[in-house]
C-alpha cells in the first residue's frame, strides 16, 4: 500500500506557461535569456541557481551580461521569471487534503529557487491555507544543494522523511526524474502536460494502486 506521495511542483501542482515567460524576457530586451528557459533540461546557469551555488542576484548579473542589458533591474527579471508560473488549481489542493484525511503523508521534491518559491507560496493560499499545511515536508533543491535527477537528492529526502520507496508514489513530469525514482524503487507516475491525475491519487488513497 502507498503510505507517502511525493509531488513535483512545476508542471505537476503548479501550472506553467513557458511561452509567456519567454515573451516577458524578450520584452525586456533579453532574448538570449529567453532561450535558456527549459523546465526539463535547465541551462547550466539555471542549474547553479537551483542548486544554491549562486544567489538570484548573481544569476541576474549573468543574465544581464548575456544580453548586454546592465540597465535591467533584479525586480524586472523577477517579474519576467514569475511569468512562468500560472497558479495552483484549487482542485489539486483539495485532492491533497483528501490524501491526508486518508492518513497518507504528502511531500514536495522540487528543483527550484528562492524567488520562484515566493510566487509559489502565495499561489498555494488560493484555498485559504498556507503551503505548509498541505505537506509533511518540502524538499527544495537550492536548500539541499542537489538537483533532480541525481540519486543524492532522493536519498537525502528518504533519510530526512523516513519514507520507504516501495510504499511511496512519486509524481513528476520530468522523464529523467521518473527514471531515477524508479531505479530507487519508488512507484512512479508521470502526468502529461495539463493532465488531471486525480484518479491516480484516488487509487493511492484507497490502497488500490498497482
Amino acid at each position: 500500500m502507498i503510505k507517502d506521495v511525493v509531488f513535483d511542483l512545476g508542471g505537476v501542482l503548479v501550472d506553467l506557461d513557458i511561452g509567456r515567460c519567454m515573451e516577458a524576457f524578450r520584452s525586456l530586451g533579453m532574448p538570449k535569456v529567453a532561450e535558456l528557459l527549459n523546465p526539463y533540461y535547465p541551462a547550466e546557469m539555471i542549474g547553479r541557481l537551483e542548486s544554491g551555488k549562486i544567489s538570484f542576484h548573481e544569476a541576474c548579473d549573468e543574465m544581464r551580461r548575456l544580453d548586454a542589458r546592465p540597465d535591467i533591474s533584479d525586480e524586472r527579471i523577477t517579474w519576467a521569471y514569475g511569468e512562468f508560473l500560472r497558479g495552483v488549481p484549487v482542485a489539486k489542493l483539495r485532492q491533497i487534503d483528501r490524501l491526508r484525511e486518508q492518513g497518507l503523508r504528502t511531500w514536495v521534491l522540487s528543483n527550484n529557487n528562492p524567488v520562484s518559491m515566493e510566487f509559489v507560496q502565495r499561489m498555494f493560499t488560493v484555498d485559504g491555507k498556507t503551503m505548509e499545511k498541505y505537506f509533511d515536508g518540502i524538499f527544495l533543491s537550492y536548500e539541499m544543494h542537489e538537483l533532480k535527477p541525481s540519486e543524492a537528492i532522493f536519498r537525502k529526502m528518504i533519510d530526512a522523511s523516513g519514507m520507504q520507496p516501495a510504499k511511496t508514489l512519486f509524481i513528476d513530469d520530468g522523464p529523467r526524474n521518473i527514471d531515477t525514482a524508479r531505479q530507487l524503487g519508488f512507484a512512479v507516475y508521470m502526468p502529461a502536460p495539463g493532465e488531471d491525475f486525480g484518479h491516480v491519487l484516488e487509487l493511492a488513497a484507497s490502497g488500490a494502486w498497482q
